[in-house]
């Protein structure tokens, strides 16, 4: 308890060290009658035309598949992945990535410098990745964990939660599994409840590739230069989408780009909120979209390890009284068995916009992580995806205000509060 109190406490002076900012949500421009379209410009998104994307929420049914693009490639692979790791279930996938550089294919793998730190299942399997090289894999850490860079300790909490490939410059991947076990190599059934996203589209791709092109030089010093990686002719995409990354470079605001969903909201917005820990911008956001009549619901996991179910109870019924959002919790299914962990991140907005990519709702998201989040204007896709979001619903629990309370008596800490808002 005294090693966590004072982590918790180092974390809270690290954070107080950092110039951050969620000023967005209560910008003029996100809570304008502007066009979504205009603020999310405005706020940095790239637009891009993409497809109807390939869905995957099955990390065992994604695994299969990526196997099958990394074998397929014929020029580049772009990779970057927040916990990066080999097991026996993933070796076929490694394997194809090797093969894929042994025949030529210029393969570029960015994992962030915490992987080898993973707090989920996957630490008991995991075989670092470092092997990679020996087949001519170009591998980086990024902000690797280090004597030297503990000379800084507030720039270890800035992480590269950011997930994303880019093949021979048409096939694009965007979503929230990592390349761990846990995420797809535990099996059906035990894998994390998650979602992965392939588009075959020059646009998309070509947006990918520039922000991987920008990480990669911050974090290398093997220089790469935008014209090594050719982008396929335009194949004109059938919704306008925006890109958002929160990266190196980048004036991209992921804050931003939440803020003006919430603003411009009609009807309804229904996400995934992985550790939902927000400050008193995001929470304003949130709760002047309910008071214009906005029905705002969050289905939320609790993570039973650890440090993460008590720090979650704890907040819980703040989030509740300062958003005025509905609230449920996915923990079980109906016959009360334990349910994988819920991973994904999606937001619906309006049964019309749609947002995917690696980007939690919470501070961490906003302000301390790089991430990318893809906002989608298309009624056909949004559609789809009320319906996979419904299953989901369909077994979580709402949760009232009397129970969050006694969740927080009972079983709240303030100080796994205090880590979630920071490193969670």
């Amino acid at each position: 308890m005294r090693r966590f109190i004072l982590l918790a406490s180092t974390l809270l002076v690290l954070l107080l060290s950092c110039q951050t900012t969620t000023d967005d949500y209560i910008s003029p421009l996100a809570l304008s009658d502007a066009p979504l379209e205009e603020k999310l410009e405005a706020f940095g998104g790239i637009p891009v035309d993409v497809p109807m994307p390939e869905m995957y929420f099955d990390g065992t049914e994604w695994l299969s598949r990526l196997t099958e693009e990394f074998s397929s490639a014929g020029d580049y692979i772009l990779i970057s992945t927040f916990l990066g790791s080999s097991s026996s279930a993933l070796e076929p996938m490694y394997r194809a990535l090797m093969d894929a550089a042994e025949r030529g294919v210029d393969v570029y793998l960015l994992i962030d410098g915490v992987s080898s730190y993973d707090m989920t299942e996957t630490s008991k399997y995991m075989t670092p990745l470092y092997f990679l090289r020996d087949s001519g894999v170009h591998l980086v850490e990024y902000a690797p964990v280090s004597a030297m860079r503990l000379m800084n300790p507030a720039a270890l909490i800035i992480r590269d939660h950011r997930k994303l490939v880019v093949i021979d410059g048409d096939t694009a991947v965007i979503g929230g599994m990592n390349m761990n076990f846990i995420s797809m190599g535990a099996g059906e059934g035990k894998t994390q409840r998650d979602s992965m996203y392939l588009f075959h589209s020059a646009s998309l791709s070509d947006a990918l590739m520039h922000e991987f092109v920008d990480i990669w030089n911050a974090a290398s010093v093997e220089k790469l230069d935008y014209d090594d990686f050719p982008i396929a002719m335009d194949d004109g995409g059938e919704y306008r989408a925006y890109l958002f990354n929160r990266g190196s470079g980048s004036e991209a605001s992921i804050s931003g780009m939440y803020a003006s969903l919430l603003g411009s909201a009609q009807s309804g917005i229904l996400m995934f909120p992985y550790l939902p820990v927000l400050d008193k911008n995001m929470k304003a956001g949130v709760r002047a979209a309910v008071e214009r009549g906005v029905d705002v619901t969050m289905v939320m996991p609790v993570d039973l390890r650890g440090y993460a179910a008590s720090g979650v109870y704890y907040f819980l019924p703040e989030l509740i009284e300062s958003t005025g959002a509905d609230i449920y919790t996915s923990i079980y299914d109906e016959n009360g068995e334990l349910l994988p962990l819920l991973h994904e991140k999606l937001v619906i907005v309006d049964s019309r916009y749609v947002v995917i990519g690696s980007s939690n709702f919470n501070y961490r998201s906003m302000e301390l992580s790089h991430e990318l989040a893809l906002v989608i204007d298309s009624p056909d896709l949004a559609a789809r995806l009320e319906k996979h979001a419904e299953t989901i619903k369909a077994s979580a629990e709402h949760v009232t205000l009397e129970e969050a309370r006694r969740l927080k008596d009972e079983e709240g800490s303030f100080f796994s509060y205090l880590f979630m808002y920071f490193g969670g």
